[in-house]
This record gives structure tokens, sequence and C-alpha cells, in this order.
């Protein structure tokens, strides 16, 4: 399990050092990165979506379900917690703040961590838990960050409701659920446009470093407040809560595991398409990330001492 953390970390890096090279030589400038983040916000994050119910398998819907279920409490008690929080800030730092404590990195770190520990069905209840995180994040998330924009509350809202990552979540989710297969050549050119999702992410967050002021964001007290209750406080208040309920060990690995991955990568492209601080959710993804590959296996190890193997 540490092996597999550690590699998904370093492997972050490497690209977003890449990004942040190439910026420096001139070959990645701040328009194609404003460029890009679009492309990954309307078109290969969707298709991620998209494919990992299509390409998911399947699994005990009762359980299905259950993960489904705990996936919308975890997300709505963490933002009712978040929102007491960080009122000491401008608007739009205290939004990227309560957004990177809210939103996970739980699809791209989170996969390859259930394959290792579910290696038959992890990926099925993977892509159940990430369900609800997708909507909440293209609708609730999306809210949070435009709401500093000019514009009426109704329009940030009918802008996050109808959008790619939604609709994209709902058309996967059902043709998966009446189970619906694409011919082979489309499924594979989808399956890979939306691998582009992750390495794109990456060179993108290495550029925005480049253009970023490195002193102010790594030494921002508050980003490393909301890594720390984003690594450590969220993941241990699942794992509590499960054990407080009984909840059976296979769904309990599975939420807290998805908890306790670090700030979601496209934070910071969002929060610049949408308005709020971007420097902040860069300082967040970067430290969270870093620090995840001490927290993760010690979250880890403590949920085996609660629930068992």
């Amino acid at each position: 399990m540490t092996e597999v953390v550690t590699k998904q970390v370093v492997s972050l890096f490497i690209i977003m050092l890449v990004g942040f090279l190439a910026s420096g030589i001139g070959f990645f400038d701040k328009r194609t990165s404003d460029g890009i983040s679009k492309l990954i916000v309307y078109v290969t994050n969707p298709l991620l979506i998209f494919t990992a119910f299509l390409n998911s398998g399947k699994g005990n819907m009762g359980a299905m379900f259950t993960v489904i279920g705990c996936s919308i409490l975890i997300h709505v008690a963490v933002t009712v917690f978040v929102m007491f929080l960080f009122k000491g800030r401008s608007p739009k730092e205290a939004t990227a703040l309560r957004f990177s404590v809210i939103f996970s990195n739980c699809g791209y770190m989170g996969y390859p961590l259930l394959t290792a520990v579910f290696p038959k069905n992890g990926m099925f209840y993977g892509a159940c838990y990430v369900l609800f995180f997708t909507l909440y994040l293209w609708t609730v998330g999306v809210f949070m960050l435009s709401s500093g924009k000019r514009g009426t509350k109704a329009a940030c809202l009918r802008k996050a409701v109808l959008n790619p990552g939604v609709i994209a979540a709902v058309l996967g989710l059902v043709l998966s659920l009446i189970g619906i297969k694409l011919p082979d050549a489309l499924s594979t050119a989808l399956s890979s446009t939306a691998n582009l999702t992750f390495p794109l992410s990456m060179l993108v967050l290495g550029c925005m470093l480049k253009y970023a002021p490195l002193k102010e964001i790594f030494t921002n007290v508050y980003a490393y407040i909301a890594s720390a209750i984003r690594l450590l406080l969220v993941p241990l208040a699942v794992l509590l809560v499960c054990g407080i309920f009984n909840v059976s060990s296979g769904t309990s690995y599975i939420c807290v595991i998805l908890s306790a991955t670090p700030v979601a990568a496209k934070a910071p492209i969002m929060a610049g398409i949408y308005g709020a601080d971007k420097n902040t959710t860069l300082a967040t993804v970067a430290i969270s990330t870093v620090f995840s590959v001490l927290t993760i296996p010690l979250v880890i190890a403590l949920t085996k001492g609660v629930v068992g193997a």
C-alpha cells in the first residue's frame, strides 16, 4: 500500500516539474495553460467520469448504494463543518480553503489505492463514491467558486447544474446500469482522451507554479491548516463514525481511503476559471500532496486497527 501511495505522489510531482520547466524555457505560457485548463474542465475530465462508470465492472448493489450514501453524508457533513472555518480571511481565500477541505483527489489517487485493497471490484466501488463527489463538485463546488463573480446566484447555480461534469456522470451511470456497451473503437478513443486528464492537470499546475509567488504559497499558514484537516481530521472522523455505527469493514476502508486523499488536483484550475483564489488552492494541492505520503499509510494503519483486515 505504501508503495502505491509513493508511486502516485512521485508521478504527480514529476509531471508537475515537467510543466514547471517547460514554462521556464518558454514552451508553456499562461495563454496555453488557460486553454488546456478549459480543455480539462470541459472535455477530458467529463470523459474520465463517463468512462469510469462504463469500465468499472459490477459489484453488490446493496454495497453500491451504501457507498453512495456514505459519500453523500461525508461531503455534506464536511461542507457544514468548514462553513465555520476561515472566517477571518478574505472571501476569495476563505472559499478556496473551504473548497480544498471538501474536495479531495479521490479519483486519481483513490482508484489505484482501492484497486490495491480490492483487486476485483475496487474500481467499481470507487466509481460509486466518486459519482456523488462529481455531482457535488460540479454543483456545490462550482457554485462556491463562482459566487464571487458578477451575476446572480441563480445564474451561478444554473451554470453549476448544467455543465459537462454532471451530464457525464448521469449519462455514464445510466448506460452502466442498463448494460449498454460502446463499440471498441469508440470506447478506446474516449478512454484515451479521458486519460489525458491527469498528465494535463499536472502540467498546468506546474505552469501555474512557475508564474505564482512561491514564497507566498509555501508560507501560507492557512493552507497548511486546510491540508491537515483534509488529510487527517476528515478521514479520522469518517473512521470514528464508521466504528460507532458498525459499518462493514469493506465500506469503511473505501470511505476512509477516499476521504484521506489530498486536495483535488483540479482545484487550482477550477478556481482560476470560476473566480476564486487560485494561489491558495495551488498551495493546498502542493502541500497536501507532499504530506499524503505520510498520512495515507498512517490512516490506513489506524483503519486496520479499528475495523480489522
